[in-house]
């Protein structure tokens, strides 16, 4: 082999090193170029999703908000009528059981639960009924008379006018008390404004069916 053969010969192992490495540069190139656009496209869909997230986030929240203020809304809407309701249930609840007191059948049947109620709760005797001023005689003595008969042997009742009861009836005997006044029936005030809340909460429904 002479200078010239050996010198292509050099040439050629130069070129096809030169070739290969070219080959490995732009073969690590494409490499590194494509973990380079994942890993772009892997933070873009990461900062995508944290974005959706966010926003997804923050619509719920504006949600509950809106929910949140329009069912405080309601409750204080709902508030505000059932206090008006109240307001103007009351005195007419009031005013009715002084009618009742005023006419004489439903003052008898007023009694006669009474009567009836303290005879099943109370025991012992010296019984003391008192009352609200005008009761007529004439019933206490069919209150009496009554008694006697449900307490054959027992002391006489006694009765008593109390300017303090607007109606009704507050029956003692040895220490224990059934209060069948106005003011008593009407005491557990909270419990009677939820029965008439109730009531009316009940009508209505029957009015929209």
């Amino acid at each position: 082999m002479n200078i010239d053969e050996r010198e292509q010969a050099l040439l050629k192992l130069v070129q096809d090193w030169r070739d290969q490495e070219c080959r490995r540069l732009l073969a690590e190139a494409d490499t590194q170029a494509s973990d380079m656009r994942r890993q772009a496209f892997a933070r873009d869909r990461a900062a995508l999703h944290q974005r959706v997230s966010a926003e997804r986030a923050r619509a719920q929240a504006l949600v509950q908000a809106a929910r949140a203020e329009r069912d405080t809304r309601l409750r204080r809407r709902s508030e505000q009528r059932d206090a008006a309701l109240v307001a103007a249930a009351w005195p007419a609840l009031v005013a009715a059981l002084q009618s009742r007191w005023a006419q004489a059948a439903s003052r008898r049947r007023w009694v006669e639960h009474a009567l009836a109620d303290a005879a099943t709760r109370l025991a012992g005797g010296g019984w003391l009924i008192r009352h609200a001023a005008g009761w007529p005689e004439a019933e206490q003595a069919d209150a009496a008379a009554w008694l006697g008969q449900q307490r054959p042997g027992a002391d006489a009742v006694r009765f008593s006018a109390d300017a303090e009861i607007d109606a009704g009836l507050i029956i003692s005997a040895d220490g224990a008390v059934l209060d069948m006044s106005l003011s008593g029936l009407l005491r557990d005030r909270a419990r009677i404004e939820a029965r008439l809340l109730a009531l009316a909460e009940q009508g209505g429904r029957h009015e929209r069916s």
